[in-house]
């Protein structure tokens, strides 16, 4: 009997499929790409909505017997239109032109409304819409970040 007849074959541990491991560190590295892309389109936004945060802070501090209201409502909506859109396109636009350009961001049912709320700037004792002019001008401030695409 020869030495080499006594050895049996080397029987080899089966192919282990790295398949199913793969799959999920796949999955869990699909996960983290969504995740981290929807925390930097989070951040994103929160900056890009950042003058709207600070004008609706100061328009909550505004009263609405105040003489001033139309002024002061009128310079805060410049202000922050000013953040989205070019300053010459804004500070260039007559109060017409102005208000009609505000108008594009509302519904098409509360258009118009502006020079009504405003006041007659002209006339010493015009009177202005109070409340419904903060109101208005609250419906207007966060669409004003949306204020790229509008026609200036």
């Amino acid at each position: 009997m020869n030495a080499s007849d006594a050895l049996h074959d080397i029987i080899l541990p089966s192919q282990l499929n790295p398949w199913p491991p793969l799959l999920v560190w796949l999955l869990l590295a699909i996960l983290l790409v969504a995740l981290i892309a929807l925390a930097l389109w989070q951040w994103r936004r929160y900056r890009r909505l950042a003058p709207v945060r600070a004008a609706q802070k100061q328009l909550a501090q505004l009263r609405a017997d105040d003489r001033e209201l139309p002024r002061q409502v009128h310079d805060l909506l410049k202000r922050t239109a000013m953040s989205y859109v070019p300053r010459e396109r804004v500070a260039e636009l007559s109060v017409k032109d102005w208000y009609d350009w505000l108008d594009q961001a509302l519904p098409e049912s509360q258009r118009g409304q502006w020079l009504d709320l405003m006041g007659n700037p002209y006339r010493r004792d015009s009177g202005h819409g109070g409340q419904a002019l903060l109101n208005h001008a609250r419906q207007t401030l966060p669409k004003l970040a949306n204020a790229r695409e509008a026609q200036c």
